[in-house]
């Protein structure tokens, strides 16, 4: 049985559980607390949140318990990794992906969300890392197989054929199949910033006709390369210090973008080329590079074979 002590407008119960809940409440509360006939009865009185946060903690453990026996993920004190690609842990939205492919041994998916967490794992900002996937999830924006993921932008046409330029200071040039690049001191790394300093990209359903340019970009950026991800669920862009211009997209009548018609592990090949010169090209060589930081939980040898693994396919067929 309950014991429940009331002083002033505290109530402090101690549940049949051994645990003890205080809150404030007022003289109708109280009455419905002593009437309640089991722990869970009072919980949801004092939490009204209560049942969300069971279904929560249901879900996870759910999670945590399909993890035990995946030979791709491991957990440690319920936080998860993929030490395969770091000693990062992972979000449980992205393990949630990743066991969904193990579970339906879709191999194709597998190889693309190692490949996204090869490149995320070497971005430095810890926000991002836990943040990006659930942004693409949320806005539905695609995992090449590569590992980059699609986002849109509009830009401004110049007097060059085929190069455009940034609708905010015509400053950039912009070419499909060149990266794009700012250095990332330069951005602003502020999540909780909407709008600032960075190479902006968006969703598909946050971009519209003539906002801010005249001409619609499907891009690749590398989960490595972004700076900001929004923590508004409403607000479909991020920011980021690269991005690689794929091709000119269209719109509906309702200015809406059209975006493209991909699914997770859709084949880029050529994108291997700028991963493999990002990794073992010189300046010369590529001014896009790909930087594997000094930071724990990633070794450097390790990291460098998994974007070679990444990049094997224009080894092949590299120009030299």
């Amino acid at each position: 049985m309950q014991k429940i002590i009331k002083v002033g407008n505290k109530v402090t119960v101690i549940l049949e559980n051994g645990n003890v809940e205080e809150r404030l409440v007022t003289e109708e509360e109280f009455k419905k607390i002593v009437e309640a006939k089991s722990d869970k009865e009072i919980m949801m009185l004092l939490h009204p949140d209560y049942n969300e946060k069971v279904k929560a903690y249901n879900k996870a453990m759910t999670l945590m318990d399909r993890i035990k026996a995946s030979k791709i993920l491991s957990t440690v004190n319920n936080t998860i990794y993929w030490k395969e690609v770091s000693s990062l842990s992972i979000p449980e939205d992205f393990a949630k992906s990743v066991i969904e492919a193990e579970e339906a041994n879709d191999k194709l998916k597998l190889s693309t969300y190692k490949n996204f967490w090869t490149l995320m794992s070497l971005n430095t900002d810890e926000q991002c890392r836990n943040n990006l996937y659930w942004f693409l999830q949320l806005h539905g924006l695609k995992l090449a197989k590569c590992g980059f993921f699609v986002a849109y932008r509009n830009v401004d046409t110049t007097k060059e054929k085929g190069v455009y330029t940034d609708h905010h200071s015509h400053s950039t040039r912009i070419k499909i199949g060149e990266v794009v690049t700012i250095p990332r001191e330069q951005c602003d790394c502020n999540s909780n910033t909407e709008c600032s300093r960075g190479l902006h990209c968006a969703s598909a359903k946050w971009l519209k006709k003539n906002y801010f340019g005249s001409v619609g970009l499907a891009c690749l950026v590398n989960p490595a390369d972004v700076v900001a991800v929004p923590k508004d669920s409403g607000y479909g862009k991020l920011r980021t210090c690269a991005y690689l211009p794929m091709e000119i997209i269209h719109y509906n009548n309702n200015d809406d973008v059209i975006p493209l018609n991909v699914e997770d592990g859709f084949d880029c090949s050529y994108v291997t080329k700028v991963i493999y010169e990002g990794t073992m090209g010189t300046e010369k060589d590529s001014p896009y590079k790909i930087n594997i930081p000094e930071m724990p939980g990633i070794k450097r040898e390790s990291i460098q074979d998994q974007l070679l693994e990444i990049a094997k396919e224009c080894i092949v067929n590299r120009e030299l």
